[in-house]
């Protein structure tokens, strides 16, 4: 892959302080991209980028990343929405405020980000969005017990992909996802038990720069099962 494949271009990374967030963010900046890395506790990495710290669901800290970003960057050219959280709990034991902030990480900071954005990428009439569900808000794959609040929201970014790219696609702007089996990070080993992951965070980090390329600007609207069944 060309080491200037992303050259001149803005990519902002939520989620960039570990795991997926942190590959992608790594592997778009080894391929020339301007990155600004947001992450609720920035961290630091071997490759040049502007780390942003701040909840993703916090409407003022989506606003200072991104003006943080265009004022030293430029304008978002890549938005890569991969702020996530699960805390497995059967349903009955879910409070309200758990589900709330399930809700408010994986859905809400996906809207934000993507709505601040849209504005500058329709403008320019180019742009791509990839939002980072997982296998557990797809229909069909078996469900681990106890993460109901977690595909449920996930299924929530699928249906939000599949809306907004139809919404944007006359704009030249593209939005797609990707939906992840089990990964190996942290999150996971938490949250399954210690159970082996099926595949590397760089090997989903590329599906998501593929999406992000101009490699993929036919692709538009779709969900790309990275899973290992």
């Amino acid at each position: 892959m060309s080491a200037l494949e992303f050259e001149g271009r803005v990519a902002i990374v939520t989620g960039a302080s570990s795991g997926i967030g942190r590959a992608t963010a790594e592997m778009l900046a080894s391929r020339s991209a301007l990155v600004a890395a947001f992450a609720r506790t920035a961290t630091a990495s071997g490759l040049p980028m502007l780390a942003v710290d701040g909840d993703v669901s916090d409407p003022d800290a989506i606003e200072r990343l991104f003006a943080e970003t265009e004022s030293r960057l430029g304008d978002c050219d890549i938005l890569i929405n991969c702020a996530g959280m699960i805390d497995p709990k059967i349903l009955t034991e879910v409070t309200p405020e758990d589900w709330d902030r399930m809700f408010a990480v994986n859905v809400r900071g996906t809207y934000l980000a993507s709505r601040r954005a849209l504005p500058n990428m329709i403008a320019r009439r180019a742009g791509a969005i990839v939002n980072v569900a997982s296998i557990s808000g797809v229909p069909g794959p078996e469900k681990f017990p106890g993460w109901v609040s977690y595909c449920a929201s996930k299924a929530a970014v699928i249906g939000m992909t599949e809306a907004l790219a139809v919404e944007v696609k006359q704009h030249g702007v593209r939005v797609n996802s990707v939906s992840p089996g089990s990964v190996d990070t942290k999150m996971w080993a938490e949250a399954s038990g210690g159970a082996p992951a099926a595949m590397t965070t760089d090997e989903v980090a590329e599906v998501i720069c593929f999406l992000a390329s101009d490699r993929a600007r036919a692709v538009n609207g779709q969900d790309v099962h990275v899973y290992s069944s």
